[in-house]
């Protein structure tokens, strides 16, 4: 991959803008299945495999993930990067995902649903992590010994999303209250996240970027987007149907619009370090702008009150069980109806006679 250039990444990598290299964590389909956890077998391989591609230099081989840090700049014109492994040591979801399961046709659709379910219920225990202890020590530490000037940290599945569709630190309730206690006071802090087939920007307050707040952008993903496949059409809506996290007024197009963007994106990060401000952006596959978080100080955290951080909200808070039961059905509805438009597609089977 890194060779061919028939395949695109070995003319990407030789972009002079990437002389700094190439650096990342993994999501689900690059650890191997999809929605998968800890459960996942040769995951120590596939920690290998993926290190050793993009060339990250270890000891040791018994680092339990692919969590890393990178540091560019001197003080005070310097930038962290922490990326952590939302992955290898995660617990099962309540009821267990089948979203990669071999025998269930459309299992990701089925996860949607129970993570749903779940959600609504508040079936989820406490024990449940997304890290391990392993790795909180070792993203405590970076912080807490961190000379840098901004810190980005990257999670590869979405922090303050109240959508229960998707897979999210909100479905793993005491870790994600962990993790926002943590960030809360760490000045020049964005989240950086994937995952989930479009962009969007999320805060812990729905107001203009002056605000202090705890802010995450989501770009995802560079090849394909939720409104493709035969899904697509209900992308929008079940977007506009969890609002509550949205940032507002960050919607190029209008500031009047929800923050996000269904198609294929990617992101982008400005520094002004004479101001101390930075800026985020998501821009469409041609290079235009279409989310932008506007300017965001570099010298204070959120720094969110006991009783601000409580507030945060919560996976699905306060949808009613009539809605939740409502969705659920039109997902439902909605599988039934492609299943028979694909199998009104198949070519009649002919039988051959002797």
């Amino acid at each position: 991959m890194k060779t061919n250039t028939t395949l695109g990444y070995a003319n990407f990598i030789k972009n002079e803008m990437l002389e700094a290299g190439v650096h990342g964590t993994w999501d689900d389909h690059d650890y191997g299945g999809n929605d998968r956890g800890y459960e996942l077998k040769g995951k120590d391989e596939r920690r290998d495999a993926f290190l050793d591609f993009l060339g990250v230099e270890r000891k040791t081989n018994d680092r339990l993930g692919v969590y890393n840090a990178v540091e560019f700049g001197e003080h005070p014109n310097n930038v962290k990067v922490i990326f952590l492994d939302t992955r290898y040591s995660r617990s099962k979801h309540c009821i267990p995902s089948v979203g990669s399961h071999p025998y269930v046709p459309h299992g990701a659709i089925f996860a949607c649903l129970t993570r749903l379910f779940t959600s609504r219920f508040n079936f989820c225990k406490h024990d449940k992590q997304v890290l391990g202890e392993e790795q909180w020590i070792w993203f405590e530490r970076q912080l807490a010994e961190s000379t840098a000037s901004m810190h980005i940290v990257v999670s590869s599945i979405q922090v303050l999303t109240t959508n229960p569709v998707v897979e999210s630190w909100g479905h793993f309730p005491h870790e994600r209250e962990r993790l926002l206690k943590l960030i809360n006071p760490v000045s020049g802090l964005i989240l950086l996240s994937g995952d989930v087939h479009h962009a969007e920007i999320s805060s812990t307050k729905r107001v203009n970027s002056e605000s202090k707040a705890i802010i995450e952008v989501t770009s995802s993903g560079l090849t394909h987007s939720c409104v493709g496949g035969w899904y697509g059409r209900f992308c929008k809506p079940i977007l506009d149907y969890f609002p509550k996290h949205r940032f507002r007024g960050g919607n190029t197009a209008s500031t009047a619009d929800q923050s996000y963007f269904t198609n294929k994106n990617f992101g982008s990060i400005s520094i002004d370090w004479k101001m101390r401000k930075f800026n985020v952006k998501v821009h469409d596959e041609s290079g235009n702008v279409e989310l932008n978080t506007g300017p965001l100080s570099l010298d204070a955290g959120a720094n969110l009150s006991h009783s601000e951080l409580d507030a945060v909200d919560k996976c699905i808070d306060d949808y009613s069980l009539t809605n939740v039961v409502a969705l659920a059905g039109v997902m439902i509805l909605a599988l039934l109806f492609c299943r028979f438009l694909i199998k009104r597609r198949k070519p009649p089977q002919h039988t051959k006679h002797d």
